[in-house]
């Protein structure tokens, strides 16, 4: 073959694989385009909840003598109605625990921390109440939980900075040895001279307890909070959450837990002075009862000028009863 023969063919070979490689590019764009395209026109398959925790039991609001039909209500958030969420929620499970063979040399060595020396009575099989002068210690063997209180006259001096006391708890609680790791990051709050502690939010929801103001986990203290000598009282009620473990479950409209709201299915947790109530913020939380229950259950919080009320999230079918 000659050099003009190769020169043709070497021509026709870059000719050819330049039209295959435009046709290859085109052909790749138009699949991508028609893939783009009929994918869009696919009906959206929406997330369905698991439910798989069954038929959830009703939430064990704290009584009120005040019902939340007792109210007049407007919206006034910022859309001037309520918010739009997502279709459904995560419900978590809280495991139980339960008294081991430790469980009562651990309750006198927290009484021993508290400078109680005295043999505990035996409430139950499971309770323990310790009293020695004017301090007294109840402890539950299954739960680790337990309350103090010391009568005494409280201090009139200065109390510490909010900040200070609320370490300086932290500091006393992690030594008797029972803060937890979901209690060192959550919120906290002084009221006077009551210092709480709230578990950290979860999914990106605040947890909240039977009183607005006051946690599971609090202390009265005298002065400051680094010496347990101190704490009038020392209340612990700590219920692990299982972060790994949920279930999700449909969640009820905001339109209805507002009805429920004005029905008096929810429960005022901050009592407003006049009954016009003027809602400004409407939002999700998850309610962690004082008694054990096996699951932390969303609710709706509503919120104004010196207002506070919640109402059940999860959607009646999957409650006991028509929260």
């Amino acid at each position: 073959m000659t050099l003009t023969q190769t020169a043709i063919l070497t021509k026709k070979f870059i000719l050819f694989s330049a039209i295959a490689l435009v046709l290859g590019i085109v052909s790749f764009i138009g699949y991508r385009l028609w893939q783009n395209w009929y994918l869009s026109t696919l009906p959206i398959v929406e997330e369905q909840p698991d439910t798989k925790f069954g038929i959830l039991p009703t939430l064990e609001f704290p009584q009120r003598p005040v019902s939340s039909s007792n109210f007049t209500y407007s919206l006034d958030t910022t859309t001037g109605g309520l918010p739009k969420f997502d279709k459904i929620i995560k419900v978590f499970f809280l495991p139980k625990t339960y008294a081991t063979f430790l469980s009562s040399q651990k309750s006198q060595d927290l009484a021993e921390k508290f400078n109680i020396k005295t043999a505990p009575q035996i409430l139950s099989e499971i309770n323990y109440l310790y009293k020695d002068g004017e301090k007294t210690l109840e402890v539950n063997l299954d739960s680790g939980n337990f309350s103090f209180k010391k009568e005494a006259t409280p201090s009139a001096g200065a109390l510490d900075s909010d900040d200070k006391l609320i370490a300086d708890f932290k500091s006393v609680l992690s030594s008797l040895g029972v803060l937890k790791d979901q209690l060192k990051n959550g919120r906290a709050k002084v009221v006077d001279s009551q210092i709480s502690l709230w578990p950290g939010d979860l999914d990106g929801k605040t947890i909240f307890t039977p009183e607005f103001n006051k946690s599971l986990v609090n202390a009265e203290v005298s002065g400051s909070a680094n010496n347990l000598e101190n704490y009038l009282a020392l209340n612990f009620t700590f219920f692990s959450i299982d972060e790994s473990t949920f279930a999700t479950y449909p969640l009820k409209k905001a339109e209805e837990a507002f009805e429920d709201l004005k029905q008096g299915k929810g429960v005022i947790m901050l009592e407003p002075p006049k009954p016009q109530v003027s809602i400004t913020s409407v939002y999700l939380g998850y309610y962690l009862p004082e008694n054990y229950t096996p699951y932390l259950q969303p609710i709706y919080v509503f919120e104004g000028p010196n207002f506070v009320a919640f109402a059940s999230a999860v959607s009646r079918e999957f409650q006991t009863s028509g929260n």
